[in-house]
């Protein structure tokens, strides 16, 4: 098998919630050496949410499982002087730290960029926060809704008329986890050519900014301030989710063109709505979007989820159907793709979680199971720090170790 293209690289992981560990989770199943530092006194919130079989505990999350494979864990009370020692000796056999505690935390902890890279001067340390490390808001505490607000994207998600909305609590953190490894490998790429390390001050608002370019780009240039559109496009019409029969289904159909339409028209059999003057062109059918959406959904509730979409894609209109998670988890070129996999955790037996959303054709990912808490502590402070059984189980006496 080919060598993993982070094989050699260690990632010493203080991050918790989402972003953080999805990244690194994708760079653990490339081959990098994940060490997740958490407590049980103050364990990642994640390990309480959706528990997916009904028993609590700190091991059980489904959601844990699914953001923290490829990666071993070990437990230390950072509050401790010896536990910041081992962080400190560990930060030395490391080439990343990452974290996303509150601005503030890591200094506390004597683990601050400042401190480490006098450990290591080549150290790359990258820290998400919701507002970056300086300014006004920078101790600010914050999540994925707040952030969103924050960088503008609830002002323009929702209906005309309509009041704010976000896009659901987990987000925008995997897309930020996403960028997190796009930056940390140009900091491993730049420590190759130069030999330097670097600070990473990663804003999660800023990011979630730079996705919404038109409506910057309209302050800019033409002084106007978007408005909520819902499921609708300027450019294209009909745009938006449609009912088909059936208890609560629907398909998205987004038609560009006016050949597009007429073809929609004949597969809804009602041709004569293409050549309906108020529909005509697409000028026509943006001035009548209720009345065209409405003719629309009363034709599709004709057909089967399924029928329509096979039948739209055979005349090469874009169309979908609308999935919810038991849909998804069944459909066959989901499951062909190889993005679902099995993975061993020691407490629960096997749970199917999503991977990385490509196929190489030269390598194969490294997965394995997210760590139950502390689960490796033993085996890295043994094989990395040289600590023998005795001092290990002094530390654990000592409350270091928990």
């Amino acid at each position: 098998m080919a060598r993993l293209p982070f094989e050699g690289i260690r990632i010493l992981d203080f991050g918790w919630i989402y972003a953080v560990p999805h990244a690194t989770a994708w760079l653990g199943a490339l081959g990098a050496d994940v060490i997740r530092v958490e407590s049980t006194l103050a364990p990642d919130l994640v390990r309480f949410l959706t528990g997916t079989d009904g028993v609590p505990g700190f091991n059980r999350s489904g959601i844990y499982h699914a953001i923290n494979f490829s990666r071993r864990g070990i437990a230390l009370h950072l509050a401790h002087p010896k536990a910041q020692e081992i962080a400190r000796r560990l930060v030395k056999l490391s080439d990343v730290v990452t974290e996303n505690f509150t601005v503030g935390n890591m200094r506390k902890y004597g683990l601050d960029y400042e401190q480490v890279r006098k450990i290591r001067p080549d150290i790359i340390m990258l820290s998400g926060t919701p507002l970056g490390q300086d300014g006004p808001f920078a101790r600010t505490v914050g999540f994925g809704p707040t952030t969103q607000a924050f960088a503008g994207l609830c002002h323009l998600t929702g209906y005309p008329n309509g009041f704010p909305c976000g896009i659901g609590g987990t987000w925008p953190d995997f897309a930020v986890g996403a960028g997190m490894v796009f930056f940390l490998l140009a900091a491993l790429h730049h420590r190759a050519r130069t030999g330097e390390g670097q600070y990473l001050d990663l804003s999660m608002a800023e990011m979630v900014t730079t996705m919404i370019p038109e409506a910057m780009l309209d302050h800019f240039m033409n002084g106007r301030d978007p408005a909520p559109a819902g499921n609708r496009d300027d450019a294209m019409a009909p745009h938006g989710v449609y009912p088909v029969a059936g208890d609560d289904q629907w398909v998205a159909i987004a038609i560009s063109t006016d050949a597009e339409f007429g073809a929609l028209c004949e597969i809804l059999r009602v041709p004569s709505l293409a050549a309906d003057r108020d529909f005509l062109r697409l000028a026509d059918r943006l001035r009548n979007l209720e009345a065209l959406d409405a003719e629309v959904a009363a034709r599709t509730r004709n057909f089967s989820r399924e029928e329509l979409v096979a039948r739209l894609r055979e005349r090469q209109i874009a169309a979908g159907p609308v999935y919810n998670t038991a849909d998804l988890m069944q459909d066959e070129a989901l499951r062909e793709s190889g993005m679902l996999v099995t993975l061993k955790h020691g407490e629960v037996g096997e749970r199917v979680v999503p991977g990385l959303p490509v196929r190489f054709g030269a390598i194969e990912p490294r997965y394995f199971g997210a760590p139950m808490i502390g689960e490796h502590t033993d085996e890295v402070l043994s094989s990395l720090l040289g600590m023998s059984a005795d001092e290990i189980a002094k530390l654990r006496e000592d409350k270091v170790l928990l």
